[in-house]
């Protein structure tokens, strides 16, 4: 036990000569029997029920592989319609600012692998006032307006950026939908697509599914007291082999 701690300190120092960050992703056939989101009105919330994604986890397209963990898929969303502009061909760009939050949990362990917290992120939608397309983003990055909250509950993975707390520095997500559409069929060919909205309040009339692919960026900015601790394991470790 202890020459892992040492050989975890060791390996936190090289992770805190400067703030590190991590990429995490799923691509929507990791789900292949189920879909990703549903919504009805201003709710969209996760569909995937028992069935987990693939979670990747990258050293920010450092050397390191590529970890991939089993996780389940957990999303509350809040839509606002904020206004649509004019497309060239006739359709519209429906805007929507989107509040709430998503988390994914290590499906074997049980452990809360990344919760996020955002405010004022961008749903996009090619529609018109009374339908949705069968395409959207939801993204957002933090500032400008925004606020993005990361945190990292898994174990410490210096070499992918990762301590567990909050990612401090740069972060940002976007889920990419595609197959909107009001008749959550599976499997799916095609059937009513697109989505229709209430003229009023440009939101759904009634309960609507999609698949979607994940992309996020998370950062650590390690505190100075946690240099000097890391630094002294380091030391230590050092001295113990001479």
């Amino acid at each position: 036990m202890k020459s892992f701690v040492i050989a975890s300190a060791a390996g936190a120092l090289l992770f805190t000569a400067g703030a590190q960050a991590a990429f995490f992703s799923f691509a929507a056939d990791t789900l292949d029997q189920t879909w990703t989101f549903t919504g009805n009105g201003s709710s969209v919330t996760s569909a995937t029920g028992s069935s987990p994604v693939l979670l990747h986890i990258d050293d920010n397209n450092g050397a390191q592989p590529r970890l991939s963990v089993s996780a389940s898929f957990s999303a509350q969303i809040s839509l606002t319609f904020v206004g649509s502009v004019p497309m060239p061909g006739g359709a519209e760009a429906m805007v929507y600012a989107a509040n709430g939050s998503f988390a994914f949990t290590d499906v074997v362990a049980g452990v809360p692998l990344l919760t996020t917290n955002f405010t004022n992120a961008l749903f996009t939608t090619r529609g018109s006032d009374n339908t949705w397309g069968t395409t959207a983003t939801l993204q957002v990055d933090h500032g400008m307006g925004a606020t993005v909250s990361m945190v990292w509950g898994g174990a410490a993975l210096p070499a992918y950026g990762l301590l567990p707390g909050m990612l401090d520095g740069g972060r940002g997500f976007a889920f990419d939908m595609v197959s909107l559409n009001s008749s959550g069929a599976i499997p799916y060919d095609g059937q009513s697509p697109g989505v229709s909205l209430n003229p009023g309040t440009h939101l759904p009339l009634s309960q609507w599914f999609a698949e979607s692919s994940f992309s996020a960026y998370g950062s650590v900015i390690p505190a100075p007291g946690s240099l000097a601790l890391l630094g002294i394991g380091a030391l230590a470790a050092r001295r113990r082999r001479r």
